[in-house]
């Protein structure tokens, strides 16, 4: 029986140690995460952190001892003991938490380990995990000298309890309702709502519109005027809202990388818009542009439709490492998943929407509306359970193909559905004719047209192609169809001159309405070590891609797209010349984009000062 509670207490002594060394772990990559990123709305990242890493710590020290137990045929003192479970619970953790940083802020997540980098690399980590195991031991070896484990029992309910009250004292995630205030400078304007439908290709749109029966896309379309060769100049989420929003190339903004967030120094379409006396909301359900990311500036209200994050995680917790580890776990052994804990769909945003609009605001106002349907998780609806996500599912089956598309078009139907609910909603409330409306998307999606599926590592037109209606205020020129270039850059330059206010400097796009683009079509993208750029000039699109990429694209790519619209017989080993000639304008435009930022160059329109300064 003695023997049996030495052991009891030998093991409780290393899982307490343990605990304490995961939640000193899990606060450490907090504050790193904290320190790295834009002002999100709450901490509580700490305190899941402490948590979290703290059971993790907790389950491998209780491991470790049982196994050291044995091997030590019980002779192992609680000392012994208490200085092996922090180890165990620190040596792994911050191995692990260290080289997925590392390799999402520093490598773009590509990281190998067969090379001369890459060895170095996981040496350092491996050092530095072994520093932070030794530093471990000094903390609980004065901790048992102190009081033993009532001692390390106090470091770990003082660390939770600090953890807490970071979340807590930060947690601004329930916003106040915004007194709305008078703006007689912007007096007669027109509303501007710009709606941004997320991975909606140009040719699912078209699909669409289409359809038999009320569509949202087909009354926008009735209405305003399509631009039918709109292209993206990124293929993920981030870097294509940042420049829908701020007219500027990704190469400008820099929100290019998973950990990249919207520098302050970006002017964004909402601080034109409130400088100039428009009352200024958001709707958005993307971590991608949550305040995390600081997409939040220059908006009186900004709304993120946070999802049901798993494990009680909340919005900044997702940045951890852990929950990444713990969401793909999740997701391979469960065999239903459910929307919410991705996204708020259609409906809930449209809800939100909806009941904004009833409280009637402040005229003229600017809202930005971003449904995340048709996105994955492809889900079947109504919703079963059933759906297919990236996450889990990163390389489907190429026989799923149609299975997937057919997914997919399901869920662009059903968010066409609510589409055309809010456009009833605004024509209900009389909004819709004194209100410009401009409905596109941030990306396009991949069926393996190239191989490959989702987006974000490739730049071929299903993926760069995006829809675009423009609805202006008492539109001359309902149902127009244009065929001339329009860009994601163009639109915030749009939207500003139609609403009549000074276009300011800093955007990189041209009003659309006013002018034609002449100059190559220009995206870029660097994501998961795909380093990509692709330049179009009239019918000719250039892509390059690093060598080394994962993706295993050819460094060279060239298309006639009037000949081979769907991109399949690259020229360029037998049109050398003009890959040549291309390579040539890229310089050139890259150049007058450096210039323009630098403030040497001016626009083609008319240009207003920074409405900040």
């Amino acid at each position: 029986m003695r023997t049996l509670l030495t052991w009891i207490r030998g093991l409780a002594t290393a899982i307490l140690a343990g605990a304490l060394g995961g939640a000193l772990v899990g606060v450490g990559e907090s504050a790193f995460v904290s320190l790295t990123s834009a002002a999100a709305d709450e901490y509580w990242l700490f305190l899941f952190g402490a948590v979290v890493y703290g059971l993790i710590g907790a389950a491998l020290a209780g491991a470790a001892a049982v196994v050291w137990q044995l091997v030590r045929r019980g002779r192992a003192g609680d000392r012994e003991l208490a200085q092996l479970g922090i180890v165990a619970a620190v040596l792994l953790p911050v191995f692990a938490v260290a080289r997925y940083n590392v390799a999402q802020r520093l490598f773009q997540e590509n990281l190998p380990l067969a090379t001369r980098e890459g060895i170095v690399t996981h040496v350092l980590l491996a050092g530095g995990a072994v520093l932070a195991a030794l530093l471990g031991i000094l903390i609980v070896r004065a901790l048992v000298r102190a009081a033993g484990g009532l001692a390390m029992a106090g470091a770990l309910v003082a660390l939770i309890a600090v953890a807490a009250l970071i979340g807590a004292v930060t947690d601004h995630s329930e916003h106040p309702v915004v007194a709305h205030r008078s703006q007689p400078a912007a007096a007669g304007k027109p509303n501007v709502i710009l709606i941004v439908v997320d991975t909606l290709r140009a040719d699912a749109a078209e699909w669409l519109r289409q359809q038999r029966g009320p569509s949202g896309f087909t009354q926008m379309a009735a209405d305003g005027v399509v631009f039918d060769r709109a292209y993206s100049q990124a293929s993920w989420t981030r870097p294509s809202i940042a420049t829908i929003l701020t007219a500027e190339y990704p190469a400008t903004h820099g929100t290019v990388h998973k950990m990249d967030f919207l520098p302050n120094s970006a002017l964004t379409l909402a601080e034109v818009m409130k400088a100039q006396g428009y009352w200024t909301a958001a709707f958005t359900t993307n971590i991608n542009v949550a305040p995390i990311f600081n997409f939040q500036q220059g908006f009186d209200e900004f709304h993120y439709l946070e999802p049901s994050f798993y494990f009680g995680a909340t919005d900044s917790a997702t940045r951890l490492a852990v929950y990444k580890g713990l969401r793909a776990a999740r997701e391979k052994v469960s065999s239903k998943m459910w929307v919410e804990n991705f996204y708020q769909d259609a409906a809930v945003v449209d809800r939100n929407v909806e009941a904004w609009l009833a409280r009637k605001p402040a005229e003229p106002f600017f809202l930005f509306i971003h449904y995340m349907d048709p996105h994955d998780p492809y889900f079947d609806i109504p919703y079963d359970g059933h759906g297919v996500a990236r996450v889990s599912t990163p390389d489907p089956a190429p026989d799923r193909v149609d299975e997937l598309h057919h997914l997919y078009l399901d869920e662009a139907r059903y968010l066409d559905g609510y589409l055309r609910q809010l456009v009833d909603n605004l024509k209900q409330s009389g909004l819709y004719d004194r209100s410009i409306i401009a409905l596109t998307a941030d990306h396009g999606e991949e069926f393996r047209e190239h191989g490959g599926w989702w987006h974000g590592t490739a730049l071929y037109q299903e993926q760069v192609h995006v829809p675009l209606i423009i609805k202006r205020a008492q539109e001359p020129e309902p149902g127009h169809q244009r065929s001339d270039i329009a860009r994601s850059v163009d639109i915030a330059p749009t939207l500003v001159a139609t609403a009549g206010l000074p276009v300011p400097d800093a955007f990189q796009g041209i009003d659309l309405f006013q002018g034609l683009v002449t100059e190559p079509v220009l995206a870029d993208e660097d994501l998961e070590g795909n380093r990509l750029t692709s330049i179009r000039s009239g019918d000719w699109k250039l892509i390059t891609a690093n060598r080394d990429n994962p993706r295993g694209l050819a460094p060279v790519e060239l298309y006639n797209l009037a000949e081979d619209p769907q991109e399949k017989r690259n020229l360029a080993d037998s049109a050398g010349d003009r890959v040549t000639e291309m390579l040539a304008q890229l310089e050139q435009l890259r150049a007058r984009i450096a210039s323009h930022r630098t403030g040497t160059e001016g626009s083609a329109t008319s240009h207003a000062a920074d409405p900040r300064s």
